[in-house]
């Protein structure tokens, strides 16, 4: 089961709202069908790369990990809102790969690491 903030599509869970501004309903269909992908992953790129497949990035916004709607980049909610603490996953899955992005706290978690562009 998908959830999805902006696009439509068949068997998504629109969550069209911040996490907290949502339903009860709609956290509860949110919490069961992503806190498993985070439960179960054993890595970053692991999280990452099921995320991907279902829609979703994940990102530092305002210097908070938050899952992202990959099509709109809308945040759809943070790790704690899911039951989750930063330092915990990173106990268990190490440190992430993170590319900074804009001026404040913001970032990018990627499953592999850039390459150094040369000047």
């Amino acid at each position: 089961m998908n959830i999805r903030t902006e696009t439509e599509q068949p068997g998504a869970i629109s969550a069209r709202k911040l996490s907290t501004e949502i339903d009860c309903e709609t956290a509860a269909l949110l919490r069961a069908a992503i806190r498993p992908i985070f439960s179960g992953a054993a890595s970053w790129s692991n999280l990452t790369d099921i995320l991907k497949d279902k829609g979703y990035h994940l990102a530092f916004r305002q210097g908070r990990l938050c899952i992202t709607d990959r099509m709109t980049g809308d945040r759809v909610c943070g790790i704690r809102f899911l039951g989750f603490e930063f330092k915990d996953l990173v106990n268990r899955l190490g440190r992430p790969i993170v590319v900074p992005r804009g001026s404040g706290a913001d970032g990018d978690l990627v499953s592999v690491r850039p390459t150094a562009t040369g000047h």
